[in-house]
């Protein structure tokens, strides 16, 4: 068994349009920017986190960190479609009427209203500027 040394995890998303991907998470979202960095060729290439180096902007999500990656070239976006892997982030809220009303007011794009679920009081997604879904979760 892996011992951890944190009880929580880091979650990398590559931009297609980096602009976009941080406007959304720190302006629309509000996450606070903890830390803007420069990955060096070498680590990136050395540690194959990816083809060259590259900036990291981490914002943080209670005690999570979305790392934001900046590359030259980066991927085209998802599709919306239903894939194998990472395929959304879900953020748990305290007032979904409240949030759901600030991000639309905002300009975000909902798949739904909120809806009741068996475990939640409400949940909404949309999309980011790379298609992951972003499911808001007000907990019962």
């Amino acid at each position: 068994m892996v011992k951890l040394s944190r009880p929580n995890v880091d979650i990398c998303i590559i931009c297609h349009d980096f602009d976009e991907s941080l406007r959304f998470y720190h302006e629309i979202m509000g996450l606070e920017i903890v830390l803007d960095l420069a990955v060096p060729e070498d680590v990136a290439t050395g540690a194959g986190l990816a083809p060259r180096g590259f900036r990291q902007v981490r914002v943080k999500a209670g005690e999570t960190l979305i790392k934001l990656v900046e590359i030259d070239s980066p991927p085209g976006p998802r599709t919306h479609e239903f894939a194998a892997g990472v395929r959304w982030l879900t953020f748990f809220v305290e007032d979904m009427a409240a949030t759901y009303n600030e991000l639309k007011g905002k300009g975000v794009t909902f798949l739904s209203e909120p809806l009741s679920a068996l475990d939640a009081a409400g949940v909404a997604c949309a999309l980011d500027p790379d298609g992951i879904l972003v499911e808001l979760v007000e907990p019962r």
